[in-house]
């Protein structure tokens, strides 16, 4: 890969995070945090965005000080070899469970709602071949899929808010009726939904522009993303009541059902087109992740082969694990991870920068 092939503006990579950050979990994540946080689920949603926010802010800090590189170039000079070869195969594995696990939700949401007795393996597999297929292209191709399919946002945003003709807004009072603990504990069930920002570690150095720009499109995304989350949190909460809510495990696609319109039947269906395009860019966006990170790993000049590699592990993983127990325990793996590879891993990189005084370019002893 060279880099002008990589190059790609502002505006792709806001999409790119977007993309990343909105997928499966949308359908999953109103009743989940409604059962920790109540009629308060939608505060816990806009908690995680600022959570978010401040990794956001850490990242952009740390790709600063290496800003011609990405995390897998510039983690030797700040670990040393050795303990960058095994971070680098950790981000390798974290990146192919969450595409793993994006996918064996995806096989779920399909089988309940709309193919009951298609095999699992065709379901995957035809999913899985459209990722290989763009995800082999370099990023720019990649980028400009993104922003070109973002347009089903407003697809999915306008079903969805439709649903208002049907809300009682009585549901999520009174507010602040969960307390503080509960708010935060659901912050956590959406600190995992909303990764996908961690883009910045791997293609700051290919965006074209300043680092306030930078900072600016990244942080522009995760607020869409909030924001986006909050308004089908909040809809769900004033659509169900808090008894009926819980009982439901894809709330958003239940409510939409239930919508009429004049010429349109089963909007539901329709909602899913637009899910679906947006979970496959999610599982893109990590099977690009996970395969550059080996064709690193290895000195690849492509990440092409390594494109194949992770394929057949997801769908050799999607298809071997069938219990609703064992992928539950998967999805609180990924999501307890992600603390460690999008907090923990790059703070301390950025304390290693700033306290030996590492940056691009050489060794310095002044800033």
């Amino acid at each position: 890969m060279t880099h002008n092939s990589n190059n790609i503006s502002l505006k792709q990579m806001l999409f790119l995070i977007l993309q990343t950050q909105i997928g499966v979990q949308v359908l999953f994540l109103p009743s989940r945090i409604q059962a920790i946080a109540k009629g308060d689920a939608w505060m816990s949603v806009l908690l995680a965005g600022l959570f978010s926010q401040m990794l956001i802010l850490m990242m952009w800090a740390l790709n600063k000080r290496f800003p011609t590189a990405t995390l897998y170039d510039f983690m030797p000079r700040l670990t040393g070899k050795a303990a960058a070869v095994l971070l680098q195969v950790l981000y390798v594995v974290y990146f192919t469970a969450q595409s793993s696990l994006v996918l064996m939700l995806f096989y779920e949401v399909i089988r309940d709602w709309v193919f009951p007795e298609t095999p699992k393996w065709l379901i995957t597999g035809l999913m899985v071949l459209v990722c290989i297929y763009l995800t082999q292209e370099n990023l720019q191709i990649i980028a400009r899929f993104f922003l070109l399919v973002s347009s089903l946002f407003l697809v999915m945003i306008f079903i969805s808010a439709y649903a208002y003709t049907h809300s009682n807004l009585l549901y999520i009072f009174p507010i602040g009726q969960a307390g503080f603990l509960p708010v935060v504990r659901g912050a956590h069930e959406a600190v995992n939904t909303l990764s996908g920002y961690e883009w910045i570690l791997f293609c700051y150095s290919f965006v074209e522009g300043p680092p306030r720009k930078k900072l600016a499109a990244a942080s522009a995304a995760n607020a869409f993303s909030t924001l986006l989350y909050t308004f089908l949190v909040f809809t769900s909460l004033v659509v169900f009541s808090p008894s009926e809510l819980p009982l439901l495990p894809h709330p958003v696609l239940y409510m939409v059902k239930a919508l009429t319109f004049t010429i349109i039947e089963r909007p539901d269906l329709y909602f899913l087109s637009a899910w679906i395009v947006v979970v496959a860019t999610s599982i893109m966006a990590y099977l690009y992740l996970a395969s550059t990170g080996i064709s690193q790993l290895f000195g690849l000049s492509s990440h092409r082969k390594p494109v194949l590699f992770i394929a057949v592990a997801l769908m050799a993983i999607a298809l071997l694990i069938h219990d609703q127990a064992v992928i539950r325990i998967l999805g609180r793996i990924v999501s307890l991870s992600s603390y460690a590879f999008l907090a923990g891993i790059p703070l301390l990189l950025l304390l290693i920068s700033l306290v030996f005084h590492i940056r691009e370019g050489g060794r310095r002893l002044t800033e």
